[in-house]
Protein backbone atom coordinates (compact mmCIF):
# COMPACT_ATOMS: atom_id res chain seq x y z
CA UNK A 1 0.00 0.00 0.00
CA UNK A 2 1.25 3.59 -0.38
CA UNK A 3 0.10 6.76 -1.24
CA UNK A 4 1.78 10.43 -2.35
CA UNK A 5 3.09 13.04 -0.55
CA UNK A 6 3.59 16.29 -2.01
CA UNK A 7 6.97 18.26 -0.87
CA UNK A 8 8.16 21.52 -1.60
CA UNK A 9 11.61 22.84 -1.96
CA UNK A 10 12.36 26.77 -2.85
CA UNK A 11 8.91 26.80 -4.57
CA UNK A 12 9.17 23.48 -6.75
CA UNK A 13 7.09 20.47 -6.07
CA UNK A 14 7.82 17.11 -6.04
CA UNK A 15 5.96 13.59 -4.90
CA UNK A 16 7.12 10.98 -2.76
CA UNK A 17 6.05 7.43 -1.84
CA UNK A 18 5.12 7.19 1.91
CA UNK A 19 3.05 4.23 3.28
CA UNK A 20 -0.81 5.20 4.07
CA UNK A 21 -1.03 5.92 8.36
CA UNK A 22 -4.06 7.30 9.56
CA UNK A 23 -4.16 10.18 11.52
CA UNK A 24 -0.92 10.81 10.75
CA UNK A 25 -1.14 11.44 6.85
CA UNK A 26 -4.66 11.21 6.31
CA UNK A 27 -7.80 10.91 8.32
CA UNK A 28 -11.44 11.97 8.30
CA UNK A 29 -12.50 15.18 6.49
CA UNK A 30 -9.16 15.17 4.14
CA UNK A 31 -9.84 15.45 0.55
CA UNK A 32 -8.12 13.08 -1.38
CA UNK A 33 -6.88 13.73 -4.93
CA UNK A 34 -5.81 11.08 -7.47
CA UNK A 35 -4.72 10.92 -10.94
CA UNK A 36 -3.87 7.52 -13.34
CA UNK A 37 -1.51 8.52 -16.10
CA UNK A 38 -2.53 5.43 -17.85
CA UNK A 39 -6.37 5.94 -18.05
CA UNK A 40 -7.32 8.28 -20.69
CA UNK A 41 -10.52 10.30 -18.85
CA UNK A 42 -8.17 11.09 -16.11
CA UNK A 43 -5.72 12.12 -18.77
CA UNK A 44 -7.99 14.49 -20.46
CA UNK A 45 -9.22 16.17 -17.12
CA UNK A 46 -5.83 17.39 -16.22
CA UNK A 47 -5.13 18.29 -19.82
CA UNK A 48 -8.16 20.77 -19.34
CA UNK A 49 -7.49 21.77 -15.98
CA UNK A 50 -3.58 22.77 -16.51
CA UNK A 51 -4.81 25.98 -16.98
CA UNK A 52 -4.84 26.25 -13.06
CA UNK A 53 -2.00 24.22 -12.52
CA UNK A 54 1.11 26.16 -11.17
CA UNK A 55 2.55 22.95 -8.71
CA UNK A 56 2.87 21.40 -11.93
CA UNK A 57 1.41 17.94 -10.19
CA UNK A 58 -1.55 16.29 -12.45
CA UNK A 59 -4.64 15.64 -10.48
CA UNK A 60 -8.01 14.45 -11.84
CA UNK A 61 -10.31 13.70 -9.34
CA UNK A 62 -11.32 14.18 -5.48
CA UNK A 63 -12.46 12.41 -3.05
CA UNK A 64 -13.68 13.02 0.73
CA UNK A 65 -11.74 10.81 3.29
CA UNK A 66 -14.08 9.35 6.05
CA UNK A 67 -12.39 7.06 8.41
CA UNK A 68 -9.43 4.57 7.35
CA UNK A 69 -10.62 2.47 5.06
CA UNK A 70 -13.39 4.32 3.49
CA UNK A 71 -14.07 7.40 1.33
CA UNK A 72 -17.58 9.37 -0.18
CA UNK A 73 -16.24 10.26 -4.36
CA UNK A 74 -18.95 11.14 -7.29
CA UNK A 75 -17.51 8.32 -9.52
CA UNK A 76 -18.02 8.73 -12.92
CA UNK A 77 -18.47 4.45 -13.85
CA UNK A 78 -20.79 4.21 -11.05
CA UNK A 79 -22.54 7.18 -12.33
CA UNK A 80 -22.99 8.35 -8.92
CA UNK A 81 -22.22 8.85 -5.55
CA UNK A 82 -20.86 6.36 -3.79
CA UNK A 83 -19.17 5.00 -0.62
CA UNK A 84 -15.89 3.43 -1.68
CA UNK A 85 -12.68 1.38 -0.25
CA UNK A 86 -9.69 3.61 -0.67
CA UNK A 87 -7.78 0.44 -1.15
CA UNK A 88 -8.51 0.75 -4.64
CA UNK A 89 -6.13 3.58 -4.80
CA UNK A 90 -3.49 2.70 -2.41
CA UNK A 91 -2.72 -0.98 -3.97
CA UNK A 92 -3.55 0.42 -7.16
CA UNK A 93 0.61 1.49 -8.69
CA UNK A 94 -0.76 3.56 -11.44
CA UNK A 95 -3.48 5.40 -9.25
CA UNK A 96 -1.65 8.06 -7.68
CA UNK A 97 -3.60 9.36 -4.68
CA UNK A 98 -2.74 12.62 -1.95
CA UNK A 99 -4.20 13.82 0.74
CA UNK A 100 -5.07 17.65 1.65
CA UNK A 101 -5.71 18.76 5.29
CA UNK A 102 -8.21 21.30 5.49
CA UNK A 103 -7.09 24.44 7.72
CA UNK A 104 -7.17 24.32 11.15
CA UNK A 105 -9.86 21.13 10.73
CA UNK A 106 -10.93 19.44 13.94
CA UNK A 107 -13.31 16.65 15.16
CA UNK A 108 -16.40 18.32 14.58
CA UNK A 109 -15.31 20.09 11.30
CA UNK A 110 -14.39 17.21 10.39
CA UNK A 111 -17.50 15.53 11.27
CA UNK A 112 -19.51 17.98 9.56
CA UNK A 113 -17.72 17.54 6.44
CA UNK A 114 -18.41 13.80 6.15
CA UNK A 115 -21.82 13.83 7.66
CA UNK A 116 -22.62 16.63 4.53
CA UNK A 117 -21.03 13.98 1.95
CA UNK A 118 -23.00 10.85 3.24
CA UNK A 119 -26.13 13.09 2.93
CA UNK A 120 -25.28 13.01 -1.05
CA UNK A 121 -24.72 9.17 -1.76
CA UNK A 122 -26.87 7.69 -4.71
CA UNK A 123 -27.38 11.40 -5.93
CA UNK A 124 -26.21 10.62 -9.82
CA UNK A 125 -23.19 12.09 -11.31
CA UNK A 126 -23.02 15.40 -13.30
CA UNK A 127 -22.03 14.75 -16.45
CA UNK A 128 -23.32 17.89 -17.98
CA UNK A 129 -20.71 19.88 -15.73
CA UNK A 130 -17.57 18.14 -17.27
CA UNK A 131 -18.93 19.07 -20.19
CA UNK A 132 -18.69 22.65 -18.94
CA UNK A 133 -15.35 22.38 -17.59
CA UNK A 134 -13.61 20.85 -20.98
CA UNK A 135 -15.61 24.00 -22.58
CA UNK A 136 -13.86 26.38 -20.04
CA UNK A 137 -10.05 25.00 -21.13
CA UNK A 138 -10.55 26.08 -24.30
CA UNK A 139 -8.21 29.17 -25.53
CA UNK A 140 -10.85 31.72 -26.16
CA UNK A 141 -13.28 30.93 -23.93
CA UNK A 142 -10.55 30.82 -21.13
CA UNK A 143 -8.88 34.10 -22.25
CA UNK A 144 -12.27 35.70 -21.67
CA UNK A 145 -13.09 33.86 -18.33
CA UNK A 146 -9.72 35.39 -17.05
CA UNK A 147 -10.70 38.84 -18.36
CA UNK A 148 -14.22 38.70 -16.78
CA UNK A 149 -13.28 36.89 -13.68
CA UNK A 150 -15.27 33.96 -14.19
CA UNK A 151 -18.25 35.58 -14.65
CA UNK A 152 -19.16 34.00 -18.09
CA UNK A 153 -18.20 30.33 -17.08
CA UNK A 154 -19.77 30.59 -13.76
CA UNK A 155 -23.08 32.27 -15.52
CA UNK A 156 -23.07 28.87 -17.82
CA UNK A 157 -22.37 26.63 -14.79
CA UNK A 158 -25.53 27.74 -13.02
CA UNK A 159 -27.53 27.10 -15.97
CA UNK A 160 -26.55 23.81 -16.50
CA UNK A 161 -25.92 23.02 -12.89
CA UNK A 162 -28.54 20.06 -11.32
CA UNK A 163 -28.65 20.93 -7.40
CA UNK A 164 -29.26 16.76 -7.16
CA UNK A 165 -26.33 15.61 -9.45
CA UNK A 166 -22.23 16.22 -8.54
CA UNK A 167 -18.90 15.70 -9.89
CA UNK A 168 -15.93 14.53 -7.93
CA UNK A 169 -14.73 18.26 -7.20
CA UNK A 170 -18.05 19.27 -6.84
CA UNK A 171 -19.11 16.90 -4.17
CA UNK A 172 -16.05 17.77 -2.11
CA UNK A 173 -16.12 21.57 -2.54
CA UNK A 174 -19.59 21.17 -1.45
CA UNK A 175 -18.51 19.48 1.65
CA UNK A 176 -16.04 21.82 2.71
CA UNK A 177 -18.16 24.74 1.86
CA UNK A 178 -21.07 23.56 4.14
CA UNK A 179 -19.36 23.13 6.91
CA UNK A 180 -20.71 25.44 9.20
CA UNK A 181 -18.35 25.36 12.54
CA UNK A 182 -15.51 25.72 9.67
CA UNK A 183 -13.82 29.00 9.25
CA UNK A 184 -12.75 28.54 5.85
CA UNK A 185 -16.00 27.39 4.49
CA UNK A 186 -16.38 30.52 2.00
CA UNK A 187 -12.47 31.21 1.37
CA UNK A 188 -10.44 30.79 -1.54
CA UNK A 189 -11.86 28.64 -4.20
CA UNK A 190 -14.72 27.92 -1.63
CA UNK A 191 -16.15 32.00 -2.52
CA UNK A 192 -17.25 30.22 -5.75
CA UNK A 193 -20.11 27.88 -6.69
CA UNK A 194 -19.28 24.36 -5.91
CA UNK A 195 -20.42 23.41 -8.99
CA UNK A 196 -17.40 25.56 -10.93
CA UNK A 197 -14.86 23.60 -9.22
CA UNK A 198 -12.78 21.57 -10.73
CA UNK A 199 -10.73 19.05 -9.06
CA UNK A 200 -6.80 20.97 -9.95
CA UNK A 201 -8.13 24.15 -9.27
CA UNK A 202 -9.27 22.57 -5.37
CA UNK A 203 -5.78 20.84 -4.68
CA UNK A 204 -4.03 23.99 -5.75
CA UNK A 205 -5.40 26.26 -2.98
CA UNK A 206 -3.65 26.91 -0.11
CA UNK A 207 -6.02 29.21 1.96
CA UNK A 208 -8.28 26.52 2.59
CA UNK A 209 -5.72 23.67 2.90
CA UNK A 210 -2.54 23.41 4.87
CA UNK A 211 0.46 24.45 2.85
CA UNK A 212 2.62 21.56 1.49
CA UNK A 213 5.79 20.27 3.39
CA UNK A 214 8.86 22.19 2.71
CA UNK A 215 11.59 19.65 2.49
CA UNK A 216 15.15 18.77 0.37
CA UNK A 217 14.37 15.83 -2.30
CA UNK A 218 16.12 15.09 -5.13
Amino acid sequence: MSMKRVINKEGKYGLIDISPEYEQNYNKGYIGFCYDPTSFVSKAIAKATKYCNYSDIKVSHALIVIDKDTCIEADANSKKVIEAPLSKYFDDKNKMISFRKPREVNEVIANEIVELAKSKIGCAYEYAQIVGHVGKALPGINQFNKATHNVFVDIISCLIDNKDKFICSELAAYSLKHAKSWNYRNKGILSRFSTHVNPQELFEDNIIFEEWDIEVFD
